[in-house]
């Protein structure tokens, strides 16, 4: 809330916090509601699995430790500080390189332990075995320590930083794409835009996929080989079906904000499923819980979604209204009477999110986050061509909505101080610190 009110917008956004933890509803009938806090939730999964109590406790307070380190290190790590990071965040430097199937390895045998202590892995997008363990750790301490909800929905979000950068001089240009970043003598002078009109800046900042601002807009005429040779060796993440719904049961009672629904205890199952072009491990959020102005009286709202690769070796035109039936009957346990109740459906399918983002691939979470592509060894800020940098998911910090805020501040300090416009105490003055 510090960098809103820092510009000026305070008040045009409300937080609403999110009760923590989530539930999770298996197909032999195991159930899980996954606490308030961190020892309710380690507790939630010892009650279910007391032999290996002992085992639950080690490994989510290794995820506690984990994401307390990755949120201590500083945004911006120079070769020369690595040994010093390394022997200040020891936790951290020790588990980059893992998987979350390598580290449940290391802590269970009981499969059925790993399938639920693991269960979330699609809000990620990847499976355990693939799935950056520094990633799953910080989004468990998030989800277990409350998040918060936009009222109105996230979109108070950029109209907020809308409202800010016109009223600060700035002009929005909306429903025009860039067709070109403009090159000079090297450097990076500004945009070119549909219909050919150009807007000139010494500075230019993309949030965009990674792969098209440099091979479409930029051109790879203007890069080095080994940068192209990385960015080419990159992967997008999964897309996804989302299916939009209003439903007339009261959820209130059999309801959590996030609510997960595998079809497996073993989640590698569930990735085989999607790769075969069937919805595997969807999860339902469940928004009007915690805003009710977001559905009528008497009315909640539901988005399930389910992680799938966007070519499935059909038309998506005649598989998402199949898509859309099959996830409703994966919740159809956990809210009996839900496929009756449904009084609005509207579903997107990864054509859908490709157009609104053109994400290649039409990729959820920019790229993949696996080890190789977590954190900093993401795309950087700053790129081979003077004047341009990224900001968002496809860079540092990483996915979701809270990194790709932390991503936009951490690209704005570094043009400030990289274009000479910032005072030298600039990390300490009246902006609010970056962590």
């Amino acid at each position: 809330m510090a960098y809103f009110d820092y510009l000026g917008v305070g008040d045009r956004v409300r937080f609403m916090q999110v009760a923590p933890g989530y539930k999770a509803v298996f197909p032999d009938g195991l159930e899980i509601e996954a606490g308030v806090d961190m020892p309710a939730f380690i507790k939630a999964h010892q009650d279910l699995f007391p032999a290996e109590a002992d085992a639950i406790e080690r490994f989510f307070s290794l995820c506690r430790q984990v994401h307390k380190e990755a949120h201590e290190l500083p945004p911006r790590l120079g070769l020369d500080k690595l040994d010093e990071a390394a022997r200040q965040f020891p936790t951290l430097f020790r588990y980059l390189r893992s998987t979350v199937g390598d580290v449940l390895a290391e802590h269970f045998s009981d499969e059925r332990l790993k399938g639920v202590a693991s269960v979330c892995w699609p809000y990620m997008g990847s499976p355990p075995s693939r799935l950056s363990f520094v990633t799953f750790a910080t989004t468990v301490s998030v989800l277990t320590e409350g998040a918060f909800h936009c009222e109105g929905g996230f979109g108070a979000i950029p109209d907020a930083l809308a409202h800010s950068f016109v009223r600060s001089g700035g002009d929005l240009v909306l429903g025009r794409r860039v067709t070109r970043i403009l090159i000079e003598q090297g450097k990076a002078c500004g945009v070119e835009l549909e219909g050919g009109a150009e807007a000139r800046a010494p500075v230019v900042v993309s949030n965009a996929d990674a792969t098209a601002t440099f091979e479409e807009l930029v051109g790879t005429e203007h890069l080095p080989a080994p940068f192209l040779k990385r960015l080419r060796r990159m992967k997008p993440s999964l897309s996804a079906v989302v299916a939009f719904a209003a439903t007339s049961l009261d959820l209130t009672e059999r309801g959590a904000h996030e609510v997960f629904a595998p079809q497996h205890y073993d989640h590698e199952a569930s990735y085989r499923d999607l790769l075969d072009g069937r919805p595997g491990a969807a999860w339902a959020a469940i928004p009007s819980l915690i805003d009710a102005s977001l559905a009528p009286a008497g009315e909640h709202t539901l988005a399930v979604t389910a992680m799938t690769p966007y070519d499935i070796g059909r038309p998506w035109e005649g598989e998402v209204a199949r898509y859309a039936q099959t996830m409703l009957d994966h919740f159809e346990p956990v809210f009996p009477g839900l496929r009756d109740s449904i009084t609005f459906l509207e579903t997107a399918s990864p054509e859908t999110l490709h157009r609104h983002c053109l994400n290649r691939g039409a990729a959820c979470y920019g790229w993949e986050n696996v080890p190789a592509q977590t954190g900093g060894r993401r795309s950087p800020h700053v790129t081979p061509i003077g004047g341009l940098f990224l900001t968002g998911h496809w860079t540092q910090p990483g996915s979701g909505s809270v990194r790709v805020l932390v991503s936009g501040l951490h690209t704005a300090q570094i043009v400030l101080v990289m274009t000479g416009s910032a005072p030298a105490d600039f990390e300490h003055a009246d902006m609010p610190p970056f962590d």
